[in-house]
């Protein structure tokens, strides 16, 4: 017997200034189903999800609860309504306990007061009911928390407030694999008490193991819904981006060089120890790690973000000093960093001021910047790189993820880095702009860039990587050449095991 229905969107048309974000969208979720939403960044799948929270007001067509028409303009009577949302960047109040952020805004009261007893009473239930870890408490500091564990508590917000539909936006994107298990199996409770769940991610094989439904959108227009059996990783590839993708990894073997980056003995306190690694002109090279492993860590050192104990860099000869980043990018060192929105991006500046940052003082005479060279050369790296947007003078916190990190790149690229490092450069980005930038690394060490890719994605560093290093709680346990190694290997030496043929240096 099919589920009843609970929301039902006909015909949903939004506008901004500009741009038609959806047209004659249509989207229907039933009592208990995984219904999948999946596009491009760009797609408009957050104005969709906004549309449905109350956050936006559609321009046109029907939004249904239970049959019965409804008229919501905010996200206040969304959550009434029974629609709660957990977006991919929490809302989590760190200076708060865990039971007052999980009643914030709907506190319990007695006599006008706070019923300190049953808010801690009620949210002992839920921390049950969501079974997390024992040692989290009403009482615990939501600040302390790990970003899984602050993401079951915005979960236990939506219970709390009766949510009979929860939408999740990239839930899995900072989560180790064990919470995202953890995440996995709640899931699967919420849908046995008949609650639905909206998932968006751009990891596809999550939706293949979760879904019942996948809506596919494409330009803000439908582009087909279908039960999750009927379909494959490939075909809802080729509905998202409009074309098959034969080739994911466009990775074309560079001729390589000498050594051009050195790192001899690095150690932090703590931190990482005694991490020894070269890099080759022309050379891809991975890092790979499970999470909290050092490998970020040991790249902000290299850069000159933190400070290093001892240890040396070396880039093309020139020995670089600890805690120095502007030392690096004047070396010839760019980095992209694994936080694209709070340490790559300056989200209310424009696309041209981000992409010419660093390149500003290369562009200026006696402090005034050449305006018409700054221009030129955003508007260069727009075209070359195929950045989506209507103007260089387009805010960069209004692109898609995709787009944020192409701004981002352009900004390195600007320097002719003869090294750069990039860390999770795909985090979050759908799979048309992934191999985009997959191109985009593979064609700067064509022109002989040594690229130092980080990333969690061990099918990424085995797709572009000519060679990869694990890392195991701040040490490197081994490095391997991918062509000829399997992925076995490479995770038995990020857990830290003793593996065949992997040189430790």
């Amino acid at each position: 017997m099919e589920a009843k229905t609970f929301i039902e969107l006909h015909g949903i048309t939004k506008v901004f200034p500009g741009v038609i974000a959806l047209s004659d969208v249509n989207f229907d979720i039933r009592e208990g189903e995984v219904h999948a939403l999946c596009g491009e960044n760009g797609a408009g799948k957050s104005t969709l999800i906004k549309v449905m929270t109350g956050a936006h007001k559609q321009d046109g067509g029907e939004y249904l609860i239970d049959g019965t028409s409804v008229d919501i303009s905010s996200t206040n009577e969304g959550i009434a309504l029974g629609v709660s949302c957990v977006y991919q960047e929490l809302s989590i109040a760190p200076q708060l306990d865990v039971a007052q952020n999980l009643f914030i805004g709907n506190l319990p009261t007695k006599g006008g007061l706070i019923d300190h007893k049953t808010l801690y009473a009620k949210t002992a239930e839920i921390l049950a009911e969501l079974e997390v870890d024992s040692s989290i408490t009403p009482k615990t500091i939501a600040g302390d928390l790990s970003v899984g564990q602050q993401q079951m508590i915005e979960i236990g917000r939506a219970l709390t407030r009766n949510a009979r539909c929860i939408i999740m936006d990239e839930p899995t994107s900072s989560l180790s694999e064990k919470e995202t298990d953890t995440l996995f199996k709640l899931i699967k409770k919420l849908q046995s008490k008949n609650i639905a769940i909206v998932y968006i991610s751009h990891k596809l094989d999550e939706v293949m193991y979760l879904a019942d439904r996948i809506t596919v959108i494409r330009d803000g227009q439908n582009i087909i819904t279908m039960n999750k059996e009927d379909t494959t990783q490939d075909e809802l590839i080729a509905h998202m981006i409009g074309r098959s993708l034969e080739n994911l990894y466009q990775k074309t073997p560079a001729q390589q060089g000498d050594a051009v980056l050195e790192v001899h003995n690095l150690s932090r306190e703590s931190v990482f120890s005694d991490i020894s690694f070269s890099v080759n002109k022309g050379e891809v090279l991975g890092f790979f790690g499970l999470v909290g492993a050092g490998r970020s860590e040991i790249m902000r050192a290299v850069f000159g973000v933190d400070k290093y104990n001892s240890g040396e860099v070396i880039l093309d000869g020139k020995k670089l000093k600890s805690g120095n980043p502007a030392l690096s990018i004047d070396s010839g060192m760019g980095f992209c960093t694994e936080d694209r929105k709070k340490e790559g991006l300056m989200l209310r500046l424009s696309i041209l001021l981000n992409m010419t940052l660093v390149k500003l003082p290369k562009i200026s005479s006696m402090g005034v910047i050449n305006r018409k060279t700054q221009a030129s050369l955003a508007s260069e790296y727009v075209n070359t790189i195929s950045i989506k947007t209507p103007s260089v003078n387009q805010l960069a916190g209004n692109l898609s993820g995709g787009n944020q990190q192409k701004v981002v790149l352009a900004k390195w690229l600007m320097t002719d880095p003869k090294v750069l490092i990039v860390d999770e450069p795909t985090r979050g980005i759908d799979v048309g702009s992934k191999s985009e930038i997959y191109g985009l690394i593979s064609e700067l060490a064509q022109q002989g860039v040594a690229v130092i890719v980080v990333s969690s994605e061990i099918e990424e560093i085995m797709g572009i990587c000519d060679r990869v290093i694990t890392i195991c709680e701040g040490k490197l346990t081994a490095s391997f050449p991918t062509k000829g190694t399997s992925t076995e290997t490479i995770l038995a030496a990020a857990l830290g095991k003793t593996v065949a043929g992997g040189d430790a240096q």
